[in-house]
């Protein structure tokens, strides 16, 4: 008599694992779309932000031009804010200098220019 016949065999089954892939792939996609989701609107923010500097810096440059020139400056500064599609918030002249302050998108950007 063979006696590995004798006593029945139990394994352990933990299921079929047809799909596991697909689940994980599914997971994996998900998380990696939620961090480029993440990292676009930080990259949106600190595109903003730069974009709120250059125009007060031009905003500015153009303002302590007009005042030089007997112009109005925060009318210049004004134009030129709004071709760089941006806001003027404010602006005020302290002496020879202009000093402004542009928001694109919410972020808001300073900027002095006067004579050198």
């Amino acid at each position: 008599m063979n006696r590995a016949n004798t006593f029945p065999s139990r394994t352990l089954s933990l299921g079929n694992d047809n799909g596991y892939a697909t689940v994980t792939s599914v997971g994996i996609i998900a998380a990696v779309t939620s961090l480029l989701l993440v990292v676009a609107a930080v990259g949106a923010q600190v595109i903003a932000r730069h974009e709120a500097q250059v125009a007060a810096d031009m905003a500015a440059i153009a303002g302590a031009w007009a005042h030089a020139t007997g112009e109005d400056a925060c009318a210049a500064a004004g134009e030129i804010a709004a071709a760089n599609d941006a806001q003027l918030d404010n602006c005020r002249e302290e002496d020879r200098d202009v000093i402004v302050t542009a928001s694109v998108r919410g972020k808001e950007a300073s900027a002095k220019a006067g004579p050198i």
